[in-house]
């Protein structure tokens, strides 16, 4: 009989072992729009990229696998409100609107928003773009910002800010409002020097966040539990000086 109760406590032990890591060692789904260098891109059919590598390194943290699922960038929130599974990190911008549908962890990157023009152009303030043409990626917060400054008839949205900086090269478009690491890896790649960086202030942060379908707050505090011990370690400053020409735009 002792025999027994030790074998059955045994098998007790390894079910709840065997339970205790199917919990922590699951498959971490994250929504993105791999079009946004160098944030997510695809280098050897594989997504790259600044966020890729963060949240590889908070998978680690908290025992998980952490896998891409690639779609349209104004289809990601939507995404993660309907999947408690899934989360989403892709340049995202926390905003209130977003807050509606889905929770944000705390703000990881505040990348700002710039205007890129045609360095003959001259604008110096926000009311020289005023019933401009301007180029923005569907949906997001250059979306929101270019309606706001010229109105949504002279808004021209694209599936990716790089579509949208080709038509201003081709004189299709009289400014791109884009977030401030991915229009300077942008220019860089496009190396074309009628194309620069117009000294506008807009007048606003932009923090990125990863988003968490709202029923899944454990999955939440997790997230910024290892987010929090990435920033104390250092992680984020070597992303920046990794992803980016210079530390300026590390974390804060």
């Amino acid at each position: 009989m002792k025999k027994m109760i030790a074998l059955f406590a045994a098998l007790m032990l390894l079910a709840s072992c065997a339970i205790a890591s199917a919990e922590t060692t699951g498959t971490l789904v994250w929504a993105t729009n791999p079009e946004y260098p160098p944030f997510e891109f695809i280098e050897n059919e594989k997504v790259v990229g600044y966020d890729a590598d963060l949240i590889d390194a908070i998978a680690a943290k908290i025992g998980m696998e952490a896998v891409p699922e690639s779609m349209a960038f104004d289809a990601i929130v939507s995404s993660v409100q309907t999947n408690p599974n899934m989360i989403a990190i892709s340049g995202i911008s926390i905003t209130d609107e977003r807050k509606l549908t889905v929770n944000f962890t705390d703000g990881y990157i505040d990348a700002g928003l710039v205007v890129i023009t045609k360095a003959d152009a001259a604008y110096s303030t926000v009311d020289d773009l005023k019933g401009k043409a301007i180029g923005v990626q569907l949906g997001t917060t250059s979306d929101f910002k270019a309606e706001e400054i010229t109105g949504a008839e002279n808004v021209a949205t694209y599936s990716s800010f790089i579509n949208a900086t080709l038509d201003l090269q081709g004189n299709k478009l009289d400014a791109v409002i884009v977030d401030g690491p991915v229009g300077q890896a942008i220019l860089a790649s496009l190396n074309d020097p009628t194309l620069v960086v117009a000294n506008i202030d807009l007048g606003a942060a932009d923090w990125y966040g990863i988003a968490v379908n709202k029923s899944n707050p454990e999955l939440l505090d997790k997230i910024n539990g290892a987010l929090k011990e990435l920033k104390e370690e250092g992680f984020l400053e070597e992303l920046a000086a990794k992803y980016f020409s210079s530390s300026e735009e590390a974390a804060q």
